[in-house]
């Protein structure tokens, strides 16, 4: 995975999300995830297209490629999606990766589970 993002994490973490991770093509205008709903348990690495966010109808930001994105509902406490992601562009390819809260606790995600718990909330 060349994801500057994850270059912290040792080969068999990386090796985990590949295997719990689906690439999934989004058509333009599609959400992603809606704010307020509830976490399914994935979040995503997005590999090509712009993605738009929006927090109560307005648009609050963009992610970009190589950002990894829907990852704060593991950590607000409700956990529910904060923001809705809609595709921007044409199309957008995503990992959509699957990790219950119970295998990121685990000792082989704490690199990871430190960084999203970080990420979230800059």
């Amino acid at each position: 995975m060349s994801c500057p993002n994850l270059t912290e994490l040792e080969a068999a973490p990386t090796a985990l999300l590949l295997w719990r991770s689906d690439e999934v093509v989004f058509r333009e205008g599609e959400i992603i995830y809606e704010e307020g709903a509830k976490r399914d348990n994935t979040f995503c690495l997005l590999l090509s297209g712009e993605l738009l966010v929006e927090k109560g109808g307005t648009l609050i930001g963009q992610i970009s490629e190589g950002q990894i994105f829907g990852e704060m509902a593991f950590f607000s406490p409700e956990h529910t999606r904060t923001a809705t992601v809609r595709v921007g562009s044409g199309q957008a390819t995503a990992l959509k990766i699957q990790l219950s809260p119970e295998e990121l606790a685990t000792v082989r995600l704490a690199v990871l589970k430190k960084y999203l718990g970080l990420r979230a909330w800059e």
